[in-house]
């Protein structure tokens, strides 16, 4: 066992969920930030367990074959992304390898794993950028970018390759003309100062953006709305300005208020399957996937798993949000009811069903909290074909897994962006007797540890 402070060279077998390096010495496991398998590196432990230590990386004594050089400046430095120094081959190698192993562990079950689903663009194919702000002591400059990995010190970033150019052109407008006009930056360790962050949404079909400024006050100031309004008039692709109200002394990011400044406070995004085009609205409360591209192809494969184990099927979309999964699959269905909390999504999901002149009476959206909306439903004894899940990170509540076993006794289609909560529900619902067919990582977020999961349950 090492303690901390050691130094210590490690070959590194592979990468873990979170990012870093494992490597084993005399059979103790040791995790090493910024490494890649096939990696032999001098480390300096900084904190070590019974069974395990955490290290930061020294040198690279012999560099992996999968090392290539990243596409940004900062990549050493910025937490956006984790791992634009591996081949993009191997990262998805590497995906593959920690859901599996992840499934096994944790839900005990040999589910098999496909082979992940790649992204078309590895560059410029974020569409939601959430950007905190800072402001230097002395000179007052506006900072926006993304932390410096493991702590909350930001990186103020001019140029990412994993968004669309125009982000960059509108971050260095806002930050000039913040200044300018004398406003502050939100300060974490008093609570005091105004804006706090900077969250875009681009359409990749319109080529347009939203801009909503998230500030620590009640009310939006003139020298705010005035910025709000040089952004809307300089640039032409911003459809819309808004602002958030969050005075929370806390990491949560939106607070419930809006207040529309300019334009819109949407945007559309106008996708094709293989039988029609939809267009989604939405807003900048609502959730959307942030890869477009690996969006549509995810959605796709969905729909193939409905089409070639269903006829004509009634189903039920948990946490829908704007009706990504809804409108995809709507012209199979025999009837949808979704479920979202969110009423911002909600009531983009309403304006969408007529966007697509679908008839209102064959999709039913339920505004609500999932687990007692699915209480409410397993107590009416509803039943449905196919259930589909697409839960955030923390994964589903028992009270919503033990709802679900009354509701089908076929399918249920479980999206996670967490293989550990993912394999923990499936744990738990095999114990119903629904059984995973198999597991189909999708790439969402290049560059990153970050992973979708499409699992196929029967009962």
């Amino acid at each position: 066992m090492f303690k901390k402070g050691d130094i210590v060279e490690v070959k590194i077998d592979s990468l873990t969920y979170g990012g870093d390096g494992l490597g084993k010495v005399d059979n103790y496991a040791i995790f090493v930030s910024d490494t890649a398998p096939g990696d032999v590196v001098k480390a300096q432990i900084v904190s070590s367990k019974k069974s395990y230590a955490k290290a930061v990386l020294l040198e690279i004594i012999e560099p992996s074959k999968c090392r290539t050089k990243p596409e940004c400046p900062l990549a050493k430095v910025c937490g956006g992304c984790q791992w634009q120094y591996i081949d993009y081959k191997e990262q998805l190698n590497i995906k593959k390898q920690i859901v599996k192993e992840t499934l096994d562990k944790i839900s005990g079950m040999d589910t098999p794993v496909n082979d992940v689903i790649a992204s078309d663009f590895q560059k410029e194919y974020r569409c939601k950028i959430q950007y905190p702000i800072q402001q230097t002591k002395v000179s007052k400059r506006f900072l926006a970018g993304y932390y410096k990995k493991a702590s909350h010190e930001l990186v103020n970033i001019k140029y990412c390759p994993a968004q669309p150019a125009i982000i960059d052109e509108i971050t260095q407008y806002f930050r000039d003309k913040a200044q300018e006009l004398d406003l502050l930056a939100y300060k974490e360790t008093n609570n005091k100062g105004l804006i706090r962050h900077l969250i875009y949404r681009y359409s990749s079909t319109q080529k347009n953006i939203t801009l909503t400024i998230v500030i620590n006050s009640n009310k939006a100031s003139n020298n705010l709305k005035e910025l709000c309004e040089n952004i809307y008039n300089k640039f032409d692709s911003i459809k819309g300005v808004s602002v958030n109200f969050n005075t929370a002394k806390s990491n949560v990011i939106q607070g419930r208020d809006y207040q529309l400044i300019c334009g819109d406070d949407f945007i559309l995004e106008e996708l094709e399957n293989e039988n029609k085009k939809i267009t989604f609205k939405i807003s900048s409360a609502s959730f959307f996937q942030v890869n477009i591209n690996t969006a549509v192809k995810m959605f796709n494969y969905v729909r193939e798993l409905v089409k070639n184990n269903t006829k004509n099927p009634s189903i039920l979309d948990v946490y829908a949000g704007v009706g990504s999964f809804t409108f995809w699959l709507e012209d199979l269905a025999s009837d949808i009811t979704a479920i979202e909390d969110n009423p911002n999504a909600v009531k983009d999901a309403r304006e969408n069903i007529k966007l697509n002149n679908v008839n209102p009476e064959k999709i039913n959206y339920l505004q609500g909290n999932a687990d007692s909306q699915l209480e409410q439903l397993a107590k009416d004894n509803k039943k449905y074909d196919v259930i589909i899940l697409d839960p955030p990170r923390k994964g589903c509540s028992e009270i919503a897994l033990n709802a679900l076993k009354q509701l089908t006794d076929k399918y249920i289609i479980y999206v996670s962006c967490n293989p550990a909560t993912l394999a923990r529900d499936l744990k738990y619902l095999n114990e119903f007797g629904f059984t995973p067919e198999f597991a189909q990582p999708v790439d969402m977020f290049c560059h990153t540890y970050h992973i979708e999961s499409i699992v196929l349950l029967k009962k």
